[in-house]
């Protein structure tokens, strides 16, 4: 495919999938909203501890297999399908082991009422395990509208599940149910618009160089895991389901960004980067703009985050969840670097060397592990402080070795990275707080704070030469494509 046509297609995919992921953002913001009116601190603080220790099984769920799928410069029939059967079988033997460890885990907390969570959680590594090949095909096949709709339906519907279960039942069943049917739906939704059926197993056709690729991405994902959730377990042993519940809302609105807006550019960026891996100008010029997306938005996100963390706080969950604005705070500085940390993550995957990204893993992780053990006498504030720290010294780590295991000057796009922070999230931070500080009724300081950053946002990428380039050059893309 010509580099115009993968600008056309990478343009067009990064256009759907900012549409479906808005969608899902909302969606995602009015599951918080309304459900933390509906539920208390403890009921998301006891789901909170049984999936930071089961949700590793999500990742072996999927075994990176997807990714390598997507990756791949040529996929067989009957790879595919071998790939769907070794998901399948592999999220059938999980759901089993999550079951069984159901007792254990509970004993493990001291809570009894996490036996049913655990046993109803388990049956999502099987309809996950079955649905990974036929999203994986609609990812490969850039059909990235599809992809976008295939996931924010379920999540609509597990909503509206949760929000009935809420109302009449009440307490921890309500995000148990909602988390059964997102998952359920995203099977139907997938079997539905894939374009594809699995045949059976074939014994002749191998599927090692999936399982070598998928293998050691799965195994940088569990270690990547394994660190962010280790503030959940340590916290939920120390401090108690209601403190828990303050921190992971916290947590949850901090990585909303990442997980609806920045990471899910990666479906973008990895098959794009993989088909021009060997022209240096493309891809130099493909990683640099997905860069200056990336980190620009989550830069804004952040920044907003910081500067108006209380204001929010009481206007989208409300008065009773007041403590968790300063963590909030303090775990938004995690996010950015977090979503800078998409570059790499990109170099590695898109250029075939998941292998030194996990040797990477191996290396660097036991840095954020140090932060949170660190910060962990301290609070809840304390281990927000310690991932903080954490995640910035991965990420320049990351950026150093990735730029020697994949061969991709690395140094420039440091710079930019850090220029966009401190010319975007910085002075919108720095609104954030002063409207704070000066207007007492939160949805006033809101509009007006989102306000000033949009006029200071406009200026700024009018006056900087660089990122007025950016936009024109999106923007005629745009009319192009009309």
């Amino acid at each position: 495919m010509a580099a115009k046509s993968l600008g056309r297609s990478a343009l067009g995919g990064a256009g759907a999938t900012v549409l479906w992921q808005g969608v899902r953002l909302v969606l995602l913001a009015l599951s918080i909203v309304i459900l933390a009116r509906l539920l208390d601190p403890a009921d998301y603080g006891l789901v909170a501890m049984v999936t930071a220790l089961i949700g590793i099984g999500e990742l072996l769920r999927d075994m990176g297999l997807s990714m390598a799928s997507v990756q791949a410069k040529t996929v067989s029939p009957e790879e595919k399908s071998n790939l769907f059967w070794a998901n399948t079988l592999i999220g059938a033997v999980l759901t089993c082991i999550a079951f069984l460890l159901a007792e254990p885990i509970a004993a493990f907390y001291g809570r009894p009422e996490l036996v049913d969570i655990t046993h109803a959680l388990a049956f999502t590594f099987l309809i996950n395990g079955i649905a990974t090949q036929f999203k994986a095909q609609i990812n490969r096949d850039l059909r990235f509208m599809v992809l976008g709709f295939t996931e924010a339906l379920p999540q609509a519907l597990g909503l509206a599940a949760a929000i009935v279960w809420a109302v009449s039942i009440g307490g921890y069943g309500a995000l148990v149910i909602q988390a059964l049917v997102i998952a359920a739906g995203g099977l139907v939704m997938d079997l539905l618009l894939a374009r594809w059926w699995p045949r059976g197993y074939s014994r002749s056709t191998s599927i090692r160089r999936f399982l070598r690729f998928g293998g050691a991405l799965a195994g940088t994902q569990t270690l990547a895991y394994l660190s962010k959730n280790l503030d959940t377990v340590a916290l939920g042993l120390t401090v108690g389901s209601t403190q828990l519940g303050l921190y992971n809302r916290a947590y949850q609105i901090v990585v909303l960004p990442l997980t609806q807006l920045t990471a899910p550019m990666s479906r973008v960026a990895v098959p794009i980067l993989s088909r021009v891996q060997d022209d240096a100008r493309a891809f130099n010029r493909f990683i640099r703009a997905g860069q200056f997306f990336s980190v620009g938005l989550a830069s804004v996100c952040y920044g907003t985050i910081v500067g108006m963390a209380e204001p929010l706080v009481r206007v989208v969950l409300g008065e009773a969840w007041i403590a968790s604005a300063p963590v909030l705070q303090v775990l938004a500085i995690s996010g950015v670097f977090r979503a800078m940390g998409q570059v790499p993550y990109w170099l590695f995957l898109s250029k075939g060397h998941a292998g030194r990204q996990f040797r990477f893993y191996l290396v660097a992780q036991p840095v954020i592990v140090v932060g949170i053990l660190a910060g962990l006498p301290f609070g809840l504030l304390g281990v927000a402080w310690g991932v903080s720290a954490g995640y910035a010294v991965f990420w320049i780590a990351q950026m150093l070795w990735a730029a020697r295991a994949t061969d991709t000057p690395t140094g420039r796009l440091i710079v930019s990275a850090l220029a966009i922070v401190f010319s975007m999230g910085f002075p919108v931070a720095g609104i954030g707080l002063l409207v704070t500080s000066m207007v007492g009724a939160p949805v006033v300081a809101i509009v007006i704070g989102l306000a000033a950053c949009a006029v200071y946002l406009g200026v700024l990428l009018f006056a900087v030469p660089i990122y007025r380039s950016q936009v024109r050059e999106v923007l005629t893309v745009v009319r192009k494509r009309r």
